[in-house]
């Protein structure tokens, strides 16, 4: 496993607890309820960068799309 998909694991341990109105403890940091909305945020930026790690090692070029003119009939 790659840090970023450590860490969407510990954010979704962390969201689902707190969720079900459950105090999370990861080391010094205490999250409740209130943090949800932190949780969520940090879950889709965490998602978002193991989703490209995982392009990346399966061969693809994340976010990158190349266009091809060279049937328009010029």
């Amino acid at each position: 496993m790659s840090f970023a998909t450590d860490q969407v694991a510990l954010l979704q341990a962390a969201y689902s607890a707190v969720l079900k109105g459950q105090a999370w403890r990861h080391g010094d940091r205490q999250l409740t309820r209130a943090d949800a909305r932190w949780i969520s945020e940090e879950l889709d930026k965490w998602t978002r960068r193991a989703n490209a790690e995982a392009a990346a090692n399966a061969g693809a070029t994340p976010g990158v799309v190349i266009a091809d003119f060279s049937g328009c009939g010029r």
